[in-house]
């Protein structure tokens, strides 16, 4: 019963945490009008950048910490953090209203939220895949998919808030304030949970111990910094695509990043279900194949007369495939001592490469147009991704989680 009430107060915690992140994505264009007016399509990325290359100091220092001293007291810490963080964006003055102190603002606010967003993926992956003793593929899927959970309810919100005339003046406010319910529900679950009994079972580590047990460091970054790569060229671009470069409304594009994002979570389940058949190696390199496929589409086909909406949905259920694996594979390359710093360190410092995306594809419009642009990027974080998983051992027979 206690491992059941931890995967689950994992599960929704992170889809709190998602919401959190998925107002920063959704909005991307609308902060950029009023926060960075003068940057164009940097500025629409700025927010999110600055929330993902931060989130590797959070991974890692709150990755330690639950290693050394426990998970449950770092995910009610993060969580705290994070939803301090997304309140404050909900009442900060634009640049209309204070000037170039209102950008300085937004960008560390969007610093801290990543700190505490990489630290909580560290406890939450952990603690969940912990608790798991089988399907611990189809576990990770559903795990994995509540990022597209979060992303949904935002992203619906956006939808029904978008129409509105006061949207652009104040309505994008409501979408960050409401951020801080889910937050204080993700505090409450938290307050309900226990540590592992993996986890209490072995000898508290030290520092030094924690630092040697990170040995497949290397591999487990070159996968997820192809497979964020893939997904900040891909879905988290895709707003900016809709709103900045295609110039379509929120109103329109709103309803298109739902339904990109709705599709994703069966396809999450579905990839965990068959990774628990074929192997978390196999199913991230098949996913992987089938991600370019569908980026292909979306970014070549538009331009060429393919349906928006049938690529949209194509692109939202092939593109999620691989990082499906995430929570399991991470979780069982490393052992006890180390698990929480080797998964969050993994998970975010796959960023300081991954968060860039958008400034890359950016800076490749300047020559190509942003559809071929966002391609390459693509691209390039499949063949790493591919790379690094055929790197590593399949876990699903070689697993550090299983064999302490």
């Amino acid at each position: 019963m206690t491992d059941k009430a931890n995967y689950l107060g994992a599960y929704f915690s992170w889809v709190m945490d998602s919401y959190d992140l998925g107002a920063v994505v959704i909005t991307a264009s609308i902060l950029e009008k009023l926060f960075y007016p003068t940057l164009g399509l940097l500025g629409a990325v700025l927010p999110i950048v600055f929330t993902v290359v931060s989130r590797p100091l959070g991974g890692f220092l709150f990755g330690l910490f639950s290693d050394l001293k426990g998970r449950k007291v770092m995910l009610i810490f993060t969580v705290l953090g994070y939803s301090a963080t997304v309140g404050i964006t909900g009442i900060l003055p634009t640049y209309y209203q204070m000037g170039i102190l209102a950008p300085v603002l937004l960008s560390l606010l969007r610093i801290f939220q990543g700190i505490f967003i990489g630290g909580d993926v560290s406890s939450s992956f952990t603690l969940a895949m912990e608790s798991v003793s089988i399907r611990r593929g189809l576990f990770s899927g559903i795990m994995q998919s509540g990022t597209l959970v979060g992303f949904v309810l935002v992203d619906l919100l956006f939808t029904l808030l978008a129409p509105k005339p006061f949207f652009i003046s104040y309505g994008w406010r409501i979408i960050f304030l409401t951020a801080i319910i889910p937050a204080a529900l993700a505090v409450i679950i938290r307050s309900k949970i226990s540590e592992s009994e993996i986890y209490m079972k072995v000898e508290k580590p030290k520092t030094a111990d924690v630092i040697y047990g990170l040995k497949p460091l290397i591999q487990t970054i070159s996968v997820m910094i192809g497979f964020w790569i893939m997904i900040y060229a891909g879905p988290q671009f895709v707003p900016i695509l809709l709103g900045t470069i295609m110039k379509l409304p929120p109103s329109v594009y709103g309803p298109l990043a739902l339904y990109m994002n709705l599709i994703g979570i069966p396809s999450m389940i579905l990839s965990g279900f068959a990774a628990d058949k074929i192997g978390r190696k196999s199913m991230g390199i098949l996913g992987t194949i089938i991600s370019s496929a569908v980026a292909s589409i979306l970014y070549l086909g538009v331009n060429h007369g393919f349906p928006l909406l049938y690529a949209i949905l194509l692109f939202g259920f092939g593109v999620n495939l691989p990082s499906a694996i995430t929570p399991a594979y991470l979780s069982e390359r490393f052992r006890t001592i180390s698990r929480a710093t080797g998964v969050g360190f993994s998970y975010n410092g796959a960023f300081l490469v991954a968060g860039f995306s958008s400034i890359y594809i950016s800076l490749l419009s300047r020559t190509l147009s942003p559809y071929i642009s966002a391609l390459i990027v693509f691209g390039i974080g499949s063949v790493i991704s591919i790379i690094g998983l055929l790197m590593g051992p399949e876990t699903l027979r070689q697993s550090e989680l299983t064999t302490e």
